[in-house]
Parts: structure tokens; sequence; C-alpha cells
């Protein structure tokens, strides 16, 4: 059936990179295309510089992607370090965001805006004008921020509040919500937002792109990702110190570090050297998605270990995907959405949350019974395929966004 093509000019302004730099980067990247091959006219508004370790984005202030997808960034470029710079140039962003949003009024009628930043300073303008012009909006709620992650200065309190006020209050009032766990769809639920408003997408992934390549496997476990507490590490590393109590030696590739500011390198380094297996872990550091690639053929099997917390349950690892795609077994903790996803040993090989000797059993078991992972890995795969392969996914989404709004 041909798709309704009265909404088809899709509009996206974002405060995260892209097209590349991270996870939230992958996902609108791969969001797009996928409106891209479905027929959609989408262009993307950047109202933050790029930030993505020590890479620089050298190219023009509007660029376009290999895949024809136009991009724009309002402030900067790269995203300064000074105070006083970041200051200028969100209200720089600010200002030219205020001299886009009237260019779009003689499209209204098959305009589309898509929102995917949770800071208040833009989603308050892009709302009114949405409001008054009567242009659709849709926005991207992917995970709940801790309240730790504002902690400090008396700016970044303002930042949290202004959060909570676009969490609470500002997401309630969009046409549509797209939402990455089944937990966030339950809390706009219990706020009064529409069952038939709101569509959970855990998230989307290229499979083509994570096919392994040809390698020699030299580690028997690895993490992809930041390795941030709330990701955890120390429960993985507490497993691995239990299993060699047992005489039994696990290897472990670290794989990424911090998109930006000081490394978490090296307080991760002095808790493994507390736990005597820093022999045992190899970090890689920050890489781009093809050196993410190459090392994940380098591994044996794949681990995400996160403890239950809300900012967990809220949200959905991009990682998954990428393992998934890549044909590895998965050990993964029971946080969040997975048990209603992925079933212990049919399809995954599932821990406790926050349990580091469940952690160990689960490898051990894994080290034991390499012939059995053969045949979780293959269904694991189709499974994962099923759930975030970005082009059928992204149809799912358009049926949403291309329906009336009941709210």
């Amino acid at each position: 059936m041909e798709r309704n093509k009265k909404i088809s000019k899709y509009i996206l302004i974002t405060s995260m990179n892209f097209p590349s730099g991270g996870a939230g980067a992958t996902y609108l990247n791969l969001f797009c295309r996928g409106l891209k091959s479905n027929g959609c006219d989408i262009k993307v508004y950047l109202l933050k510089g790029f930030a993505f370790g020590n890479f620089k984005y050298d190219g023009p202030r509007e660029n376009v992607t290999n895949e024809g997808i136009p991009y724009k960034y309002l402030g900067f470029r790269q995203r300064p370090d000074n105070y006083i710079l970041k200051i200028f140039d969100e209200l720089s962003s600010l200002l030219r965001l205020l001299f886009l949003l009237p260019s779009l009024i003689p499209g209204r009628n098959r305009t589309h805006i898509l929102i995917y930043s949770s800071e208040v300073q833009y989603n308050i303008p892009i709302q009114t004008f949405t409001r008054l012009t009567g242009i659709k909006l849709t926005k991207f709620v992917p995970e709940i921020i801790d309240k730790s992650e504002f902690n400090g200065s008396v700016f970044r309190q303002v930042k949290r509040y202004g959060y909570n006020f676009n969490y609470r209050y500002l997401n309630k009032r969009a046409d549509k919500l797209i939402v990455f766990s089944s937990y966030l769809k339950d809390e706009y639920l219990k706020m009064g937002y529409k069952d038939m408003d709101i569509i959970v997408q855990p998230n989307l992934t290229d499979f083509s792109f994570w096919e392994p390549s040809e390698g020699e496997v030299k580690y028997d476990l690895g993490y992809s990702g930041a390795p941030y507490l709330k990701d955890g590490l120390h429960d993985l590393f507490t497993a691995i110190s239990i299993l060699k109590k047992q005489d039994i030696r696990a290897t472990l590739l670290i794989i990424g570090d911090a998109t930006f500011g000081e490394s978490l390198i090296p307080p991760l380094k002095i808790v493994c050297e507390q736990l005597g297996i820093l022999d045992n872990i190899t970090f890689t550091g920050l890489v781009d998605s093809g050196m993410v690639k190459q090392y994940l053929s380098q591994c044996r099997m794949l681990a995400i270990t996160r403890p239950s917390t809300i900012q967990t349950k809220a949200g959905f690892p991009t990682k998954l995907g990428e393992y998934y795609a890549s044909r590895r077994p998965v050990l993964a903790t029971n946080f969040g959405d997975m048990e209603k996803y992925f079933v212990d040993k049919q399809d995954i090989v599932m821990a406790k949350c926050g349990d580091p000797e469940s952690i160990a059993e689960k490898i051990e078991w894994m080290i034991k019974n390499r012939d059995s992972l053969e045949q979780i890995s293959v269904r694991g795969y189709k499974r994962a395929v099923d759930l975030l392969e970005y082009e059928h996914s992204v149809k799912r989404i358009l049926d949403l966004l291309e329906s009336p709004s009941v709210n």
C-alpha cells in the first residue's frame, strides 16, 4: 500500500551530534536514513557543535551525509570548552533557531518537526511555535537522566529544573512521542498521554554495517561504549575477579571511553588493580565505529552488565543491537526491558542485575558450554533484527507519525 504523503517534510532539531559521534548520533542517522528510504524529505538542524573525544569536525556549517541528508549547525561547528564561549554558542544557536522557525510557516501543512533534545531553552520556543501554527510535533524521549548528572554548579542545577520541566510538562504536549522503553511509555500513560500517540522503539541498528569481519579471537569478553558506572563495569570486573580466584581466567576488552571531558579509564584501571585483574583487562580508549567493529570481531562473547536503576529501566542500549549484529553470543543482566524481549539461554545469556556472583556463574557457563553459544547467537540475531533493524522499524514509526493525533 502506498504511504500517505500528506505529511512528508520532516525537520529534525537536535542537540546531539550528527551524523556520527556517539550513540545518539548513530540513532538519529539511522532514523533519518529510514525516513529518506520511505520517500520523506528530511533536514537536520544541530543546536550544538560537534563534540566527540579528540575528534574534530572540519566541514562546512551546512553539509550533506553520504545518504543525501542535509544538516546545518545553528551555533558553532565545534562545541567550545570555554565557559563564556559556551554561553555565546547557545545564544547564537537560539537566535538562529528563532529565525528558522518562521521560515517553516509556508509549508506548515506538510511539515512535521522532530525534537531530540531535553534542553528547555530550545523546547519552549519550538513548542510555542508549533502550537501557534498547527505544525505537527514529535519528541524523542530516550532516557531519564538521574539527578546526580546535574551535580555541581548552580548553572547545572538550573539545567536540572529545566530538564524536569521539559520531561514532565512539555513532552506531554507534543503530538507524538517516541520512547525507548516500556517504562517510559508507562510513565507518560500515568501522566494522561494517549496510548495511540506513543510508540516504543528500543533503538535502531544497521545490521549490514556491523556484520563481523574476519579476525583472530583474542579476548573471552568484550564491552563497547562509554565505560560509566551506570553501565555496570564494576560488577563485571568483580565477576572476573571471582572467577580468577577459582582459577578460571576470563579476559575482557573495553572498547571506548568518555565521549568528551576527562578519560574514564585511569580510575577504572585502579579498580582493576585493586581487584587483582589488571592483566585480564585491555582498554582501547575512544575509537571510531569502524575500529569498534574490528575490535568486536576479536571477542568471543560480548557483555552488557548494567545495574537496575532509573536510567537503565528507562533507556535501551545502542550497543545491544551492535553486539547481535556482530553475531556474537551476548551476556546481559536483566535490567529494563531485557526480559521482555529476550529469554535466558535461548537467545541471550542473562544474569541478575547488581550481582557479580550471578555474572561470574554465567561467564563460567558460557566458557564451558561454547557449543551451545552458537545456537544462542543465531536465535539472538534473528530476534534483534525483528526488534531493532532500522528500515522496518522506521516504517512502524512513520505509521504513528502520519496518523491523526488524539492528544
